[in-house]
């Protein structure tokens, strides 16, 4: 099978070209860093496109892998070369709006957003990875994408655009708050005194507040501002961090370890 991949020159264009040749299919990618798009063409065994316009031409399936301020602009250049039977999946982080765009610009082939819960340092096997669909259509096209995706083992869950973001605010941005604001407290805190003598959770605290700190700034600020359950959750965040510091600054220890076995109940309830 052909896959184009407009953005191909990304951490997870790269991650999503490396697992397609892994299954023998061709990759073409394209990206605004030509620099870049060539430097992984020697890496793998990908063909660089001239634009966005010539990488589409001929492939089945087209993944647009790039940030969400552009999705308009590059949707606006594909669109007059795509034909009927090819199949455009999108990538991006939210999906309510980037498929309201799909569906504004593209008219006669097949669409679906997804999303892919995992960033580029993932392992290749056994990641969430979220089908969007929004009519019968749609569900036809993200069967197909299932099939094509399952040599990955990924767990698939399929969901509307609008749960989708929901669940997004809940979980990955509130996530990336946490990792944010743990990073800035250590900072002040000038934890680098200390960096050295770190215990087995501040090491697995770091590992993954650096994972935040190193990612996209932009991307991030959408996904914080720009999803609609953010501020609620975050709101629930702050407020339950200062019932906690209250707890430890009055040496409420019987209601610390009552509310600490509780939670260890609750989540014990959950399954990942």
């Amino acid at each position: 099978m052909r896959i184009a991949i407009i953005g191909g020159a990304g951490q997870m264009g790269e991650w999503f070209s490396r697992f397609f040749l892994s299954q023998g299919h061709s990759v073409t990618i394209s990206g605004r860093n030509r620099r870049k798009c060539m430097a992984l063409s020697r890496r793998l065994k990908v063909r660089v496109a001239e634009d966005n316009a010539e990488a589409v031409k001929g492939a089945d399936v087209v993944v647009i892998s790039v940030l969400i301020g552009d999705m308009e602009k590059v949707l606006a250049e594909i669109a007059p070369h795509l034909k009927e039977n090819q199949m455009v999946i999108d990538m991006t982080s939210v999906k309510v709006e980037p498929v309201k765009l799909m569906h504004r610009h593209l008219r006669g082939v097949k669409i679906l957003g997804t999303h892919p819960m995992f960033g580029p340092s993932a392992e290749s096997r056994g990641q969430n990875f979220v089908l969007t669909p929004t009519n019968a259509g749609e569900r036809k096209n993200a069967a197909f994408i299932k099939r094509l995706l399952k040599p990955g083992r990924f767990n698939v869950v399929m969901m509307s655009p609008r749960k989708h973001d929901d669940m997004i605010g809940m979980i990955m941005s509130l996530s990336h708050f946490i990792g944010l604001v743990t990073a800035a407290s250590w900072r002040k805190l000038r934890i680098e005194r200390h960096i050295k003598t770190g215990s087995t959770s501040f090491n697995f605290l770091f590992r993954f507040a650096k994972s935040v700190v190193d990612s996209n700034p932009e991307l991030y600020s959408y996904l914080q501002m720009q999803v609609p359950t953010v501020t609620y959750a975050e709101d629930v965040f702050v407020k339950n961090a200062e019932r906690w510091a209250k707890m430890v600054r009055e040496k409420k220890k019987g209601e610390f370890i009552r509310n600490m076995e509780e939670l260890s109940a609750y989540l014990d309830r959950l399954e990942l």
